[in-house]
């Protein structure tokens, strides 16, 4: 039987006994079948047996994951070690948050050997004890049906690191796992009928951009275990269907649904989930915000939920947040195809499958998820491990059931204004010869990224050509990759080349992989080594089999099952045959022939690796392998020997394998591994840099110094001494103090001093580590850390941060103190390699010691600027009873210190529009605290037309300011209704008698700077007051002017072409009134002044125009009924002026020859008077009856055919007007427009052309 057949066999024979046992406690306790689990390695890209980490989290621990959705913890580095078959931690695939998450942590283990299973208690961050769960098989499962699924079994090595606690009589005893000690165990889950509430991350309310893709507007928990089948969500709000494209179901990252758009009748959109919950689930609805809805309100509500078999899901319906549209648009995110791929190979591990690369215009991009469709013919379950990669940053993806690629970049990748970044899709490939991988991205959402500058999901429709995702939306646009293969099927897979120690074990040398169409049964495989004995580039005859006598026990292993399936043999037992065809340069090399019998099964792919031991110390003779030596392993090409039964046959014939039938027919070479000695190596750290920070502020990291270990070996630190410097001033500083002013001392500016990793936030030494602190003695300055068990692995580097609090004592003068850190010398630092020896640094003082690089200058208090935000809203309407309506935006900035927002005044600064803005109700505030969280706060408008906010010293709630940034507060008001006393614009000179108002920042409140506003320094405590530098009155940017009720005017799409032939529609428009349902928009036909809307015309013609003969229009409504008109075209001075003269004739000036003026259609509702409920909408076209009358030439020599063109402006006062507050009589007030008031103008319609 073969070594493969073996492993398999064994895994057979103990998976069988598993399950036997298994099924026997299932039996015991009733339970006929296994259930299916929630979580499953495959949808993360990963397989059992996989090790995790979730690197620059809050926790950047290492995990094993099992097939039945559950991981253990490896509690330190030292139990980790114990299992070398795993690979190190090279091996750890670093995944997000929400994958680590996914799976949950167990803490029941059993020892190898020993069916006993122990429940795990954390005492502290890297300790533990074990406690005997005493119970039967049937009660354990009984008590948890999973029971068996969770127990992970360790060695007898790791066992005896723990201490054995008191027996658990009962699996509910077992304590849940935390990061620095257990907590009690959870009450278990209970099941039952499907319900749905608000979910507690449910966003709220917020103002967002008019563009904004991907936006969050309702979050929801599904609690119980069924399956949901379908949701029906619902727009409501003072909005409209159309502010939206498509709208979404996601399941955190996953994308669940296609998009689709609301009903305009209904306002409802059903999406068809069949999404299966065991527990809880969250779902998130998400929409695109199209361009024209500025100062709509929004939100979503779950109208209703049904379960599988169409029963009704209790707790619906639920509403979410107001959602604002502003008039600012968030920045375009671009996708572009680059690259040039080459197709893969049916088994190659880490295939290229696509490159793309994004460009954020406008601002600066954090890209947070990707989704990439995979249109080929590539199964699902044939893509695994899939990652994303740009530069040095890599996320592990996964693959869901519907063929598509989902990566979460966690915390996000940022990209500057106008900068760019190119991404890299890598994975597993599997499934036949022929089969296809397409990645493209199927919808807006599927690259969606938050703009640095509004803070929403950036542009990246694909509207317009190669803007958006527009040059990657299609399978046709993507790289379509054919998988090639053969018969036999090799691929290498790594490593790449690498540095190793003079002395090691088990190092990987070569990786490969076969894939074969039919069984196939290998009986003899030829390995040949070479090397290049001096490092001088040229490979040396090598061979001499007595020479190898420092490379031993090599052997290949199944990488999926662990097992040994060729050897060991040592290198001087390679003796078959001196191979002068495959080292490089024409070298010779040793080549010995594997007997071991390998079977492979049709369509699975098997993974191998080639490993050996080094040990230079074991040479003797003439030494090929000694420091600074390379040498390689080569797989030699099957198809160069005569195709025979007794070497490769297809399994159960006499048939061998043709030499044609083996692809490639060429070697697989391993990479070149050098021989070299251990070495650590110091460098300062480009971050942090030179920096400003105030007194008492915490978590201050004053200078990174990266260590970085040789490609030889792994190092432990175990010792470091870092020595801090101080200065008043200046460019030198002195060792522990400065050198006139002891006082000013690194011992009296910090309180604590540690030692962090970067990146993963690991301590790396704390104050139980510091063996000695002389930080304040003068001439010294050193802090000795000891005992330390820092990590870094061969070939990598990781950047320790000095970080320290800093102390509320007084620095000296207002420019403040200057202070450093460094290490000073190479004996400062002491590690150990691989194999004990001690490794210093080759080099010190990375930071200049007395005349430091980065320099930590330590002030008494920070500052702070107040500035109009530039995405304020511009100036626009308001009506009365509106809610939630944007009116300004301001920008506070804080310069050397972060600072919390405890007073803030909003008001109408300007004693001119004090009575205008006595028409707000509330003063609304949305503005971010310290944790990132969106916070909204209300306040009442006095009758001194002002607001003021106030927030505790303890509130976690209030407005934060982040040092050197800013913090943008939105203000929104809602508007009084009539009965609360609300006033509008008067009388019929409209720029004359606005009822208009900004609201502002101010500095006091009722004459008090003190309460009017204040701002508290994080670290200091420094108060900021309305009298303290900058804080000063800032305006917002633009005037709001309140009406009952406007209109709201759009332009209405014609159909092409657009010919001035017979009584052609020139232009159609829709006008929805602006304002409460009460609140009527009246066009009223007793004068231009109550009713009327003058649109210019801009047009040819070579006729006189006189009354008779000029052309006229009519003015239709939705029903193709005639309302205005037939009338004259009419020159346009004052706005509905009576000149029915055309302004096109060059002949006549007394026909109206006027260049000052354009033609206008004025549309003054002489057929009927026009009423628009509040909220509703009408449709209105306008029809030209003669255009052949002045607009007959179709075009002559040397001139061009008549056009007209029907525009409706926006830069004269009363082109618009209307009853603003009608009374059932001639004496309603009339209400003319204002220039910039009403914000969908100015309208073109298309130009028409005889």
């Amino acid at each position: 039987m073969s070594n493969l057949l073996k492993g398999n066999r064994v895994g057979l024979i103990k998976t069988a006994a598993i399950l036997t046992a298994v099924s026997t406690v299932l039996s015991l306790s009733g339970v006929l079948s296994l259930t299916a689990f929630a979580v499953a390695p495959s949808d993360y890209g990963l397989k059992e047996g996989n090790t995790i980490s979730a690197a620059g989290s809050d926790d950047p621990d290492v995990y094993i994951v099992n097939d039945w959705g559950y991981k253990r913890l490896f509690l330190n580095p030292q139990i980790f070690n114990l299992y070398g078959h795993l690979g190190g931690f090279a091996s750890v695939k670093n995944v997000s948050a929400a994958a680590r998450d996914a799976f949950v942590t167990s803490g029941l283990f059993r020892v190898d050997g020993d069916e006993k299973v122990y429940g795990i208690e954390t005492t502290g961050e890297d300790v533990a004890v074990l406690h005997w769960v005493n119970t039967s098989g049937a009660q354990a499962v009984a008590d948890d049906p999973n029971f068996f699924k969770k127990v992970f079994v360790i060695n007898a090595a790791e066992f005896a690191l723990y201490s054995v606690g008191s027996n658990y009589s009962s699996v509910n005893q077992v304590p849940a796992y935390a990061r620095g000690g257990s907590v009690a165990a959870p009450a278990p889950v209970v099941s039952g009928p499907l319900s749905v509430m608000l979910a507690p991350g449910n966003p709220s309310a917020q103002t967002i951009t008019n563009n904004a893709t991907g936006v969050e507007m309702l979050r929801v928990r599904v609690s119980g275990s069924g399956t949901v089948n379908t949701v029906t969500l619902k727009r409501l709000g003072p909005g409209t269907t159309d502010d939206f494209g498509n709208v979404y179901v996601y399941d955190g990252a996953k994308r669940l649904t296609s998009g689709k758009t609301f009903s305009s009748a209904s306002g409802e959109a059903s999406f068809l989930l069949n999404i299966a919950v065991d527990g809880s689930k969250d779902l998130s609805f998400v929409g695109d915000i199209l361009t024209g809805g500025a100062g709509n309100v929004n939100y979503f509500q779950l109208l209703g939920v049904t379960a599988a078999g169409g029963s009704v899901v209790s707790g619906a319906p639920l509403s979410g947040n107001n959602f604002a549209i502003s008039g600012a648009s968030s920045g375009r995110l671009d996708v572009a195809k680059v690259g040039s791929l080459s197709d893969p190979t049916v088994g190659q591990k880490q295939a290229q499958l696509s490159e793309f690369k994004l460009t954020a215009n406008t601002e600066a991009a954090s890209v947070k998820r990707l989704t990439m469709l995979n249109d080929g013919t590539l199964k699902p379950a044939d893509l695994t491990n899939v990652k994303l990669k740009t530069g040095a940053m890599e996320w592990a993806g996964s693959v869901t059931s519907t063929n598509y690629l989902v990566f979460d970049l966690g915390s996000g990748y940022t990209i500057s204004k106008g900068g760019n970044a190119t991404f890299k899709v890598y994975g597993d490939v599997g499934g036949k010869k022929d089969e296809t991988v397409d990645l493209y991205f199927e919808t807006a959402p599927d690259v969606w990224a938050v703009g640095d500058q509004y803070g929403q999901g950036m542009d990246t429709t694909n509207a317009t050509a190669a803007q958006g995702i527009a040059a990657l939306d299609t399978a046709a646009e993507a790289t379509t990759l054919t998988l090639m293969g053969g018969a036999l099927t090799l691929v290498y897979n790594g490593p790449n080349a690498t540095t190793i120690g003079t002395q090691v074990a088990d190092v990987t040398l070569l990786r490969f992989s076969m894939t074969a169409a039919s069984n196939i049964e290998i009986k003899q495989t030829e390995f040949t080594i070479c090397a290049d004995s001096g490092n001088d580039g040229t490979y040396d005859n090598a061979a001499t089999e007595g020479d190898w006598d420092d490379l031993n026990d090599v052997k290949v292993w199944n990488e999926d099952t662990n097992t040994v399936v060729m050897g060991p043999k040592d290198g001087t037992a390679f003796d078959h045959a001196d191979d002068s065809g495959s080292c490089p340069d024409n070298a010779t090399g040793a080549q010995e022939q594997f007997t071991d019998t390998l079977d492979l099964l049709a369509g699975v792919t098997y993974n191998f690796k080639v490993t050996g031991d080094v040990d230079t110390s074991l040479g003797s003779g003439t030494q090929l392998l000694d420091t600074d030596s390379v040498f390689k392993v080569i797989l030699d090409d099957y198809s160069d020997d005569t195709a025979a039964v007794s070497k490769m046959k297809y399994a159960g014939t006499n048939t061998a394998v043709a030499s044609a039938d083996i692809v490639p027919r060429s070697d697989i070479a391993g990479s070149n591994i050098t021989i070299t000695s251990s070495a650590l190596t110091l460098s300062l750290a480009g971050s942090p840099t030179d920096q400003t920070k105030i007194r008492g502020m915490k978590d201050v990291d004053a200078v990174g110094i990266t260590f970085a270990a040789g490609q030889a070996s792994a190092l432990k630190v175990t010792t470091i001494k870092i020595t801090g410097y101080a200065a008043d001033s200046g460019a030198t500083l002195d060792e522990g103090t400065d050198t006139t002013d002891t006082g000013i001392s690194i011992a009296n500016a910090t309180a604590k001093v540690q030692l962090y990793e970067a990146g993963t936030g690991v301590l790396i030494a704390g104050s139980d580590k510091i063996s000695s602190n002389l930080l304040g003695t003068s001439g010294t300055g050193t802090m000795t850390f000891s005992n330390l068990d820092w990590n870094i692995p061969a070939g990598t580097s990781k950047t320790m941060l000095v970080r320290v609090d800093l102390s509320n004592n007084t620095a000296s003068g207002t420019a403040g103190d200057v202070y450093s850190f460094d290490i000073a010398a190479t004996g400062d630092v002491t590690s150990l390699d691989s194999d004990s020896n001690t490794v210093n640094p080759g080099a010190a003082a990375v930071n200049g010691t007395t005349t430091p690089t980065q320099v930590l200058t330590v002030k008494n208090s920070g500052s702070m600027t107040l500035a109009t935000a530039a995405s304020s809203p511009v100036k626009g309407a308001l009506y009365w009873g509106q809610v939630n309506a944007p009116v300004s935006k301001f920008r506070l900035t804080a310069t050397d210190e972060a600072q919390y927002i405890e007073k803030l005044t909003i008001a109408a600064s300007s004693s001119d529009e004090d009575t205008s803005a006595k028409n707000v109700k509330n003063v609304i505030l949305t503005y971010k605290t310290k944790s990132g969280a969106t916070m909204t706060k209300f306040q009442s408008f006095s009758n001194a037309a002002s607001a003021n906010f106030n927030w505790s010293t303890t509130d976690a709630d209030r407005p934060y300011v982040p040092k050197d940034a800013s913090l943008e507060i939105a203000v929104n008001a809602d508007m009084k209704t009539k009965d609360e006393g609300a006033t509008q614009t008067t009388g019929t000179t409209a720029d004359t008698t606005l009822v208009a108002f900004s609201l502002d920042l101010v500095d006091r409140y009722d004459g008090s700077f003190t309460n009017g506003f204040r701002a508290v320094g994080e670290g200091s405590g420094t108060v900021l007051d309305g009298t303290s530098t900058n804080i000063n009155d800032v305006s917002g940017a633009y005037n709001q002017t309140v009406y009952r009720v406007f209109p709201k005017i759009e332009q209405v799409a014609l159909s092409s072409p657009y010919s001035l032939i017979g009584t052609p529609t020139v232009f159609k428009f829709s006008v929805t009134a602006m304002g409460l349902a009460t609140a009527n928009l009246r066009f009223d036909n007793e004068h231009n002044g109550s009713g009327s809307i003058n649109f210019e015309v801009v047009a040819s013609g070579d006729s006189h125009v006189n009354t008779t003969t000029s052309t006229t229009f009519s003015v239709l409504d939705e029903q193709g009924t005639v309302i205005d008109g037939p009338s004259a075209l009419r020159g346009l001075g004052t706005p509905g002026a009576a000149d029915t003269s055309q302004t096109i004739s060059m002949g006549n000036g007394s026909s109206g020859v006027r260049p000052d003026w354009n033609a206008s259609i004025s549309f003054n509702f002489t057929g009927q008077d026009i009423e628009i409920a509040g909220g509703e909408t009408r449709t209105f076209s306008i029809r030209l009856n003669n255009p052949t009358q002045h607009y007959a030439n179709a075009g002559t020599t040397g001139r061009a055919a008549d056009y007209f063109q029907v525009t409706l402006q926006d830069d004269l006062a009363g082109l618009i007007n209307w009853v603003g507050n009608y009374d059932n009589t001639t004496n309603s007030l009339d209400t003319p427009s204002a220039t910039g008031i009403i914000r969908s103008l100015p309208l073109y319609g298309p130009t028409f052309q005889r």
